[in-house]
């Protein structure tokens, strides 16, 4: 197996086609692509890709030898940045809307350890950045623990109580804190369950324990929808209490006295991986001053 390898079959994975690939990628004839794909395939002794009429899709098995070529291609070109005295380059994801909270601080830790570094960063809901860090697309992510990803190192930097935010005119804008009884019986506007799964996990849960479940009237894509809603309804929305920052001026947040659980931020990465990348990343997370 050699390393041309391998760069072919990342190349074919991104495009979802070999003709693809051979004609705007790799500049090659796809006939002399298509063979060195199946010496690899017979080299592994497995098939990484479903050959269709219309391009090729991976296999289970390719899916996961993909992740780890990502992570061996990294660190090769990572190699190659640090021989060639190139800024490091690091790729962090953050949940939408902390992009100010932690940014700059990251940014000022790396560079007083590393020197000049190069970061680049994607927003995203917290499952879709652990999934992007665990396929070797990220190198650290500013995400909400999962207990299920023993693979990955949750370093907590923070915690982010959920809060009420409705208009200033509502009628329980007038109360300084409110409860979960305070807000039965008026318009809701959740988050949708797929964007925040562990804000409406621990909303649900909340209910459940009050014995009384906390039903959406409406449903909004990311934080922007859900402020739209609660002006367009007059209705109030549950989420993290740093989204203050982002709320329009006709909005207020109250906090509430008997909420859920506080969200815990953490630093997530990957320890088994060895890179200078890692290694600074680590470093980083260590250093982090906690809330």
């Amino acid at each position: 197996m050699e390393l041309r390898h391998l760069r072919y079959f990342v190349a074919v994975a991104d495009e979802g086609s070999v003709s693809a690939a051979a004609r705007t990628r790799l500049h090659t004839a796809q006939p002399s692509l298509s063979r060195q794909l199946k010496d690899l395939e017979r080299e592994l002794g497995v098939e990484l890709f479903d050959r269709r009429v219309r391009g090729v899709v991976l296999t289970r098995p390719g899916k996961l030898f993909l992740g780890h070529v990502r992570q061996v291609l990294k660190q090769l070109d990572d190699a190659v940045s640090i021989v060639r005295d190139a800024p490091m380059m690091v790729r962090v994801g953050i949940i939408p809307g902390l992009e100010t909270f932690v940014l700059p601080e990251f940014q000022r830790l790396a560079r007083d350890i590393a020197g000049q570094v190069d970061i680049e960063v994607t927003s995203a809901p917290s499952t879709a950045l652990i999934q992007d860090l665990k396929d070797g697309n990220l190198d650290l992510a500013f995400a909400r623990p999962s207990e299920a990803d023993l693979d990955l190192h949750f370093e907590p930097i923070d915690y982010h109580r959920i809060s009420v935010f409705l208009q200033a005119s509502h009628p329980l804008a007038q109360r300084s804190t409110l409860t979960f009884s305070d807000l039965v019986g008026h318009t809701y506007v959740s988050v949708n369950r797929r964007v925040a799964p562990f804000l409406r996990g621990g909303i649900d849960a909340w209910g459940q324990q009050r014995g009384l479940a906390l039903s959406p009237t409406h449903v909004a894509a990311d934080i922007a929808s859900a402020f739209s809603l609660v002006m367009a309804t007059d209705g109030f929305s549950l989420m993290p209490d740093y989204a203050e920052r982002l709320m329009p001026a006709t909005l207020t947040m109250r906090p509430l006295v008997d909420g859920p659980a506080p969200l815990m931020l953490a630093i997530a990465y990957r320890p088994l991986v060895s890179s200078p990348v890692q290694s600074l990343v680590s470093t980083v997370a260590s250093s982090w001053q906690r809330a």
